[in-house]
């Protein structure tokens, strides 16, 4: 049974409205996206996020997708830490209210065929993994060509690529199996036509390796640690047409920051910074730049730039006398970067660079925690929580400087019964509106419902499309820009389970774009473009799952809605 713990020392307690639980779990508080060995955050990959991120931001197998793990993040950011005591507009609550009749669509968007199974890659007799350790996974596109893994407990490791077709669909390399245990594969990250990664092998260790999509083309990069030894390789980008990473020795060495081509000798160490306390690359990158965060008790937080070589690494500002993480990130339209990170007060602190000194600026500051969400036109949107959970509360930061406003507002319907405080799981920005799936708390990790809202930043402009996002505690349901200017996310619209869906962010094309698993549900997550072709996973209509495939430009004709 689920019991509350107490809170951890640093974190604010709001005054309790009815039945809000007043105690979070100690485990795991702040900093939440402090990096381990051998993953990348999410976000640098362009795959994977808890809004982004569901952060996988570490190993392989310690960041499982389960609401559980994550619980002390969503009761310190949105039942007991967002905007503690902020007053409440009612009567612009009561008018996004009034427009916001969830609509109930009758028929399936995509024409038939238009979605389909690409393959099954879960090999014959093997146990069907769980959801928190997927099949397939880290699906990557690499100009043109899909990459994923499958890596079976016990079993084979092997890295696939496929151009959308069953016969396309293709082994790369199968790496020996370990008995006992995975491969532990890092999330891929694409630089030009070829992938690399990290990958656990019995001889060498988990080293880097790198693959054009071939069995001969796809090798070891370099062994940093010889034999079955390991130092920490974290935190991949493509900055221009290298690889970056950075190397903290398995000795507890100095770190240091490194570049590869892909070959050994055009694989070495850039910079060495020192025995920096922490660091992070929550901070999305510029044009031609990766952006990191370097931290230590004696000189604070500073924000660094690289271009991929010694010397276009760089300091570009101090951001705090003290050690501050990064909680949230955006990308505007014309290529800056945002971000935002929690202070002592507390505070949480809205910044935007360009990644210079001069254009790296405080746009302002909240009292107490709020969630960055994204950018929409000259503004930046955050949420904050209200004084007994009555609603979300989205303000906007002008990214030109000149102070922040209330936008609009995202009624809880709940409000008042036991637990029910709304926080944000996703957000996402596409078609030139901002998505938020909304949930509501409960007092164990998974909430009672989510529903996914819409607003162009005006309260005649915000409304709920769905309530029919995932409620268990193993994983969110996804939102995914297609491209096209609509928003593909997964729901339940009541008698098929977990479902592909997309949205205009209009209720009459917002539907089920194909009903794909007759036995309750497909699940599908991890959606990637590769050109017009949108991949994902989602469950097989055999056993396990499978990787499936739809047009980026599927959409819903206008269909007669129904309120619920």
């Amino acid at each position: 049974m689920w019991r509350a713990r107490a809170a951890p020392s640093g974190v604010p307690r709001c005054p309790p409205g009815p039945g809000v639980a007043r105690e979070v779990s100690p485990q795991r508080w702040a900093p939440k996206r402090r990096i381990s060995s051998g993953g990348l955050p999410s976000r640098a990959v362009g795959v994977r996020h808890r809004g982004s991120h569901r952060h996988r931001v570490s190993g392989r197998r310690g960041s499982v997708h389960m609401r559980v793990g994550f619980w002390w993040v969503l009761a310190g950011l949105g039942l007991a830490g967002l905007g503690c005591g902020e007053s409440v507009d009612a009567a612009a609550v009561d008018a996004v209210k009034e427009t916001s009749e969830v609509p109930v669509q009758a028929l399936a968007c995509a024409p038939p065929g238009a979605v389909y199974k690409v393959k099954d890659v879960l090999p014959p007799g093997v146990p069907v993994p769980s959801n928190a350790l997927p099949v397939p996974d880290w699906l990557t596109n690499a100009e043109g060509t899909l990459f994923f893994v499958v890596d079976l407990f016990d079993g084979p490791g092997v890295l696939w690529r496929s151009d959308g077709t069953s016969v396309g669909t293709v082994p790369v390399k199968e790496f020996p199996v370990i008995a006992g245990t995975y491969r532990d594969f890092s999330p891929l990250v694409a630089v030009g036509t070829r992938v690399f990664f990290l990958v656990k092998d019995p001889v060498v260790g988990r080293e880097l390796w790198v693959s054009d999509g071939t069995e001969a083309g796809t090798r070891l990069v370099r062994d940093f640690a010889p034999g079955p030894a390991s130092d920490d390789l974290m935190l991949f980008a493509s900055v221009g047409d290298v690889l970056t990473f950075f190397r903290r020795p398995a000795s507890r060495g100095p770190l240091e920051l490194w570049r590869s081509d892909g070959t050994e000798v055009g694989t070495f160490r850039l910079v060495t910074f020192g025995a920096q306390d922490s660091f992070e690359s929550g901070v999305p990158p510029v044009a031609g730049a990766l952006l990191f965060t370097l931290h230590d008790a004696a000189n604070g937080t500073y924000l660094w730039r690289t271009d991929g070589t010694a010397a276009g690494t760089t300091v570009v500002k101090r951001l705090d006398a003290d050690l501050v993480w990064t909680q949230g990130t955006a990308v505007t339209a014309t290529g800056l970067s945002v971000f935002s990170f929690y202070d002592e007060g507390p505070i949480t602190e809205v910044w935007r660079t360009d990644g210079t000194p001069g254009g790296t600026v405080r746009l302002d500051s909240f009292g107490g925690y709020v969630r960055l969400l994204g950018a929409l036109g000259g503004y930046v949107y955050v949420a904050s929580g209200t004084a007994g959970g009555s609603a979300l509360k989205l303000s906007r930061l002008s990214l030109a400087g000149g102070g922040k406003a209330t936008a609009t507002w995202l009624p809880n319907r709940y409000a008042g019964q036991p637990d029910a405080r709304p926080y944000v799981e996703y957000s996402a920005v596409a078609g030139g509106k901002l998505y938020v799936s909304m949930a509501i708390g409960t007092s164990g990790p998974a909430p009672r419902e989510v529903g996914l809202w819409v607003t162009d930043g005006t309260e005649a402009g915000t409304r709920e499309l769905s309530r029919g996002l995932f409620t268990g505690d193993e994983n969110y349901s996804p939102l995914f820009d297609t491209g096209a200017g609509t928003l593909l996310f997964s729901a339940d619209g009541g008698e098929t389970g977990l479902e592909p869906w997309v949205t205009d962010g209009t209720p009459g094309r917002t539907g089920l774009v194909a009903d794909l698993s007759p036995l309750g549900g497909s699940n599908p997550q991890s959606f990637t473009r590769v050109g017009s072709t949108l991949f994902f996973r989602a469950r097989s209509d055999t056993r396990g799952n499978a990787l499936w495939a739809m047009p980026a430009t599927v959409a819903c004709p206008t269909q007669e809605v129904h309120a619920r």
